[in-house]
Order: structure tokens, then C-alpha cells, then sequence
């Protein structure tokens, strides 16, 4: 299973750097000198048990290992990037692969979803995005733009300098609540460009705990992933029956920390509180189409990706490459242009785990206009899936499918459609 960092932020919940010792050095400030004491303090993090301490300063070695291998040759002495990427320290330098912060569920995608309906796993990706009662309604719609050709579109598009993308709070922390960050990120992103206002500042806690999300297993989604199209098709629901919507995060504020979860959905709200924005329904583009993805990125706005996200926890800076294609993690992909530097061209994509990730909270994907056949196979069809065994309770064997362009960024997209707000009531 992805996504538990759950000890790791019982010890330490926050990544900020300690103002007594001064900040973490940077990529071009490290060497083989740089100890795990030192980690330690600038990301305040301690650990009582030897047997853990142990393993976290081996994972912190192998770590600063790759890191400077990797940064030979890439960057000046202050510190420029002049070759694709360079990675650094952070708060998940100590931390294995697989408890990395993600949560996209596999099961609740057409690639997979039909494999595993076929021996009985899980019910249909169209039934999954159905209503939270018995009644199965998609409320999915097809495109809406005009297809230009990729040439034809503007050199870059940047919708955080539009002013349309809210600042990476909070932080998804402990929780596989990725899926619910990138679905609420286009949906303030997409009210800020439709009303020309700023982006509000929306609660993913809501749709964190209601969404629906069955499996044969049972239960909602939540910590346990989901996908951007489930959470974006329970909004719709709730707007279209006049029942709900999504809350201002001052009203029903983000709680990381799981085992807290112990409010029932219909207890989330506080009495007085009513949902301030909804959406009509949302689009999810043909898998794997660079140009339909450039195309909506340039004419409507962000779009919620799936992604391989488990080399991304070295990143500092820089434009970065990778073959990984086992999909793990929903992100926000916000814009694309071409680094002034390196003249490599890149995806602007924003990251749920904090400012301190990358370049202040974001990461750049390098981009090809060949993107749509550059791919990789993803050979770890079952990594994400909550369950995905047979009515004998055997584990299902599932095909591996094809992710195309950087860390499978092609794979999955999607946005909403008719956001807007709700009247409050008086």
C-alpha cells in the first residue's frame, strides 16, 4: 500500500527548519560532510527507539548517496541549474519510498477498472462514479474546446502567475489524500478564472470522508486514495440535488492526522455552516493525447493529473526526467513553458506536500511534443489498489498498461466543469 507516513509525523509533523541551527543546506552546499545529526536538527525530527533510528539514518545514507552522485556536473558553484535537475534534503530524506505521502487508487481507473470487474473485484468505473445513493448517475462530459494544434497554442502558460492557484496549504501530511487536494485545487483554480476573483480557499475534508468510493472490501476512500473523477462526481452530485457542495476551509478545516477520523459524514458540517461552492459535472481527456492536454491546460485552465511520483522525494530544482512509471500520486498541473537556462521544455506541476517540496511547493516535468508516444509501462498494476482479490480472497493478476510522457504525467487528466458558487444561506 502507498501513502503512510503515519510514525514518521507522530514524531515529527511538520518538515520546518530549525531557526537555532539556520536552514538546510541547499544542493550546491552539500557534501559527504553533511551528518544525520545535523538532518535532524534542521528538520527537527528525533527518534527515541535505536532500532528506528537506525533504520531512519541508514534510509538518510543511501539517500545523500544518490543526491550527490546525481548532482555532479549539474549546477554551477552558487548553485544554477544547467542540466535537468538537481536534488537536495528535505523532510523526506529519512523516509523509505513506500511511505511516501500519495494516494491514487488504480481500481477507479478504465485501465484497470475493467480488468479487475472481470474477476469480480471491484464493480464498473461507471457504477464507482455514481451517486451516494442507489441511483447511478455520471455526470461526466466530453470536451469542450476547440483542438488546436499544439503549435498554434501559446509559447507558456502559467495559471499561479494568472493568480488563479491558491499557495501549497495545507500540506496532505500523513494521509493518501492526494486525489482530494488535486480535485479541490482545479476546483478553486477553475472558480477563480470563471469569476476573475481570487482563488478561494476550499476544504478537502469534505469529499475526504464522504466521497464514495466502494469496493468489494467496502469503505470510502479517504486515506486509503481514490481518484480526482470520483471526488469531482460526488461534488456534481451534491450540487445537482441541491444537497451540498464544497466548504470554505475556515468552515471544515483538513485534519492529516487519520486515527482523529472519527465524525460520521453527516456530522462534518457545523450546524450554521452551508457549502459555499459546486460544480456541474467535469471532463476526463482521452488517456495518453499530449495535445489534448495542452490544448485544455492552455484554453481552460489547471487539471488534475495521476502521476509516478516515487522519485520525486529528492527534488530540489530544475526540470526533471524520469522513465517511473508505476502511477501512484494526483497532483495539480497548473502550466508548461521552456526553462530560460537549459532550453529544456517542462510541465509546472504543484505537489500536496508542502512549500518546502522542490521550488516552493512545485516541480517541473520535462516535456516533449512526442510526450504522447513516449512511454513506459507500468509493471506494478496493483500498487495503489485498496482491494483487489477474487471472491476466493486471492490477489488478482492485472495486465500492466501503458503511461506516457514524464512520471506518466499523459496517464490520467481531468478538470471540472461549471464551477461556481453556491448562495449562502441568511
Amino acid at each position: 500500500m502507498i501513502c503512510n507516513l503515519r510514525n514518521l509525523f507522530l514524531i515529527s509533523a511538520a518538515a520546518a527548519v530549525s531557526a537555532a541551527n539556520g536552514p538546510a543546506p541547499k544542493a550546491h552546499q552539500l557534501d559527504d560532510s553533511y551528518t544525520f545529526e545535523q538532518y535532524l536538527s534542521h528538520f527537527e525530527k528525533s527518534y527515541d527507539d535505536p532500532a528506528e533510528y537506525g533504520r531512519r539514518s541508514a534510509i538518510f545514507a543511501n539517500n545523500m548517496n544518490k543526491i550527490l552522485s546525481h548532482n555532479v556536473g549539474k549546477m554551477t558553484a552558487e548553485g544554477n541549474v544547467i542540466e535537468g535537475y538537481v536534488m537536495g534534503v528535505n523532510k523526506f530524506t529519512d523516509v523509505a519510498t513506500n511511505e511516501l505521502p500519495m494516494g491514487y487508487n488504480k481500481a477507479f481507473h478504465p485501465a484497470w477498472s475493467s480488468q479487475l470487474r472481470r474477476e469480480g473485484a471491484v464493480t464498473s468505473t461507471e457504477r464507482l462514479l455514481g451517486t451516494t445513493d442507489t441511483i447511478t448517475t455520471s455526470y461526466s462530459q466530453p470536451p469542450a474546446f476547440d483542438m488546436k494544434e499544439v503549435e498554434d497554442l501559446p509559447v507558456s502558460v502559467d495559471w499561479t502567475e494568472e493568480g488563479n492557484v491558491n499557495p501549497v496549504i495545507p500540506d496532505q501530511g500523513a494521509c493518501g489524500s492526494c486525489w482530494s487536494f488535486a480535485a479541490t485545487g482545479t476546483i478553486e483554480s477553475h472558480l477563480s478564472i470563471a469569476t476573475a476573483e481570487e482563488p478561494f480557499t476550499l476544504s478537502e475534508q469534505n469529499m475526504l470522508q464522504c466521497a464514495p468510493n466502494p469496493e468489494q472490501c467496502g469503505g470510502t476512500g479517504g486515506c486509503g486514495g481514490s481518484t480526482a473523477e470520483l471526488a469531482y462526481n460526488y461534488i456534481a452530485d451534491l450540487t445537482t440535488r441541491q444537497a451540498g457542495g464544497m466548504f470554505d476551509i475556515a468552515d471544515l478545516p483538513y485534519n492529516s492526522i487519520t486515527s482523529a477520523w472519527v465524525a460520521e459524514c453527516e456530522d462534518l458540517t457545523a450546524e450554521n455552516t452551508t457549502p459555499s461552492v459546486g460544480i456541474r459535472g467535469w471532463t476526463m481527456l482521452e488517456s495518453n493525447d499530449y495535445k489534448s492536454v495542452m490544448n485544455a491546460l492552455a484554453q481552460v485552465g489547471p487539471l488534475a493529473i495521476a502521476v509516478a511520483a516515487s522519485g520525486w522525494m529528492r527534488y530540489q530544482k530544475g526540470v526533471f526526467d524520469s522513465s517511473d512509471a508505476t502511477i501512484n500520486h494526483a497532483v495539480l498541473l497548473v502550466g508548461y513553458g521552456v526553462d530560460d537556462v537549459t532550453d529544456e521544455k517542462y510541465y509546472k506541476v504543484r505537489n500536496s506536500w508542502g512549500p518546502n517540496f522542490g521550488e516552493d511547493g512545485y516541480i517541473r516535468l520535462k516535456r516533449n511534443e512526442t510526450d504522447s508516444t513516449s512511454c513506459n509501462t507500468d509493471t506494478q498494476p496493483l500498487v495503489g489498489v485498496a482491494c483487489a482479490l477474487d471472491a476466493n480472497g486471492t490477489t488478482i493478476d492485472a495486465n500492466s498498461v501503458q503511461v506516457c510522457g514524464t512520471s506518466g504525467i499523459l496517464f490520467d487528466v481531468a478538470y471540472p466543469v461549471g464551477v461556481h458558487h453556491i448562495a449562502r444561506l441568511p
